[in-house]
């Protein structure tokens, strides 16, 4: 038997079953040791890897095994990197605060509860972070603030964090959870799980984690960071979390792990209004030393539809702009400079420019609200776009499901009697619709 391309084989198989992505973390490294009338051993780097490949794949090793070799065969393991005896990877032990860390890991001095804007849309949320911030671990741990892209979560997060570190032993540490799982994958390949695990069970008096939903369905990594938030709650430490939606909206999450974020404060953080975008967007040119006159302003905010990370990126572009040509900001000098930006919007509004809108608004592309993939993060969204795309135009239904990526009819019916029937009771929904409809110019 050729062992490399029996492991090859393997791989691909399992890649079929499982993902690219575990077959990548737990099987990449791995090769095929020995093979002989009745028994297969593979050579992984350590225990944890066989652990984890027996309590999870076996079975489909098993299948996979018996139809390449053409015969059921035993699985052993052996390793190349074995841990010291006595090691526990998954042990949890009662931390003991570290002092050799920084005192700040990810954090943005920038963002400070001053240069937070503080309106109707935020301001629930705001208050809560202040309580957390002035008595961390005291009020609401952990804290959970939710709410579409681009409306100052982490804006709020680094605020908490910053506040906190006026305690001179307070030690903050900021991740997003995308990244606390690559770093937990490269703590577990290359053996250093126990410094992974000091700097967010040890090091961190306030751990900030932003964009929680990104664990959806990675179930090791949930495995890990419900053991740390065990681990910080315990010892008195405080856990701020944001996300886009209620942690019961999170597809794929564990149950243990929802009931925890649910037995804090929940903060939602809603889509800012015209007078408030417009105090955001004043704030934000102070701070880059713009002068933005009236109908500029105007043509900014109307654009960028209540999502304040655009507003930024806006701004950041006019500052450059204005610094390479010097010349003074314009209207006209910002559509000459920016034609795709402030382009009039055409006088017959079209399911296309709908589902931009809608897109932009949260942070998406045009393609997740067309395309097939069905999460809650983009049901919402696109239930919008086809009930707007049904009231804004002459389109029937049928014609709508050919615009919505080759639809049934009865998909955009679900859609469109789902939101307009949400919309009297839920005013964050009517909310985001009424400034959708501005950004397009159309009437309510």
């Amino acid at each position: 038997m050729d062992l490399t391309s029996f492991w090859e084989g393997l791989l691909d198989a399992m890649r079929q079953r499982i993902g690219a992505q575990e077959v990548e973390i737990w099987l990449a490294d791995s090769r095929v040791a020995a093979v002989d009338h009745d028994r297969l051993v593979i050579e992984v780097n350590n225990r944890l890897y066989a652990d984890w490949i027996r309590d999870n794949y076996l079975g489909s090793f098993e299948e996979i095994v018996a139809r390449l070799a053409g015969r059921p065969l035993a699985i052993e393991f052996t390793f190349a990197n074995e841990p010291a005896v006595g090691e526990l990877p998954l042990q949890i032990q009662t931390p003991q605060p570290r002092t050799d860390m920084p005192r700040a890991v990810g954090l943005n001095p920038r963002q400070t509860f001053d240069e937070f804007v503080v309106g109707e849309c935020n301001r629930f949320a705001h208050a809560a972070a202040r309580a957390v911030a002035d008595h961390p671990a005291s009020h609401y741990n952990p804290l959970y603030i939710y709410g579409s892209t681009g409306l100052g979560k982490t804006h709020l997060m680094h605020a908490i964090g910053n506040h906190v570190l006026g305690t001179p032993a307070a030690r903050v540490v900021y991740v997003t959870a995308e990244d606390f799982t690559n770093e937990m994958i490269h703590g577990i390949r290359y053996e250093r799980m126990n410094a992974f695990r000091s700097k967010y069970r040890r090091a961190a008096t306030v751990l900030l984690v932003d964009d929680i939903q990104f664990l959806s369905g990675k179930m090791r990594t949930q495995e890990e960071f419900f053991h740390t938030f065990n681990a910080l709650q315990a010892s008195g430490r405080q856990i701020v979390i944001t996300s886009d939606v209620v942690p019961g909206e999170i597809e794929g999450l564990e149950p243990r792990l929802r009931t925890r974020f649910e037995g804090g404060l929940i903060a939602d953080m809603q889509a800012p209004d015209p007078e408030t975008l417009m105090a955001i967007l004043s704030k934000k040119a102070d701070g880059l030393r713009l002068t933005i006159p009236p109908d500029l302003a105007d043509a900014i905010v109307a654009r960028v539809a209540g999502n304040v990370r655009e507003l930024e990126g806006t701004l950041n572009r006019l500052s450059a702009l204005r610094n390479f040509y010097d010349r003074p900001l314009t209207l006209a000098f910002a559509q000459e400079q920016l034609p795709k930006l402030f382009e009039p919007t055409p006088t017959g509004v079209t399911v296309g420019a709908i589902i931009e809108a809608v897109a932009r608004f949260h942070s998406l592309r045009s393609a997740d609200l067309t395309g097939n993939k069905r999460t809650r993060t983009l049901t919402r969204p696109r239930h919008i776009a086809m009930y707007l795309a049904r009231r804004h135009t002459k389109l029937s239904f049928p014609e709508l499901g050919r615009e919505f990526g080759g639809r049934d009819h009865s998909t955009i019916q679900h859609g469109f009697r789902k939101v307009e029937k949400e919309l009297p009771r839920d005013d964050d929904l009517a909310h985001k619709v009424r400034l959708i409809e501005q950004a397009l110019k159309v009437r309510a």
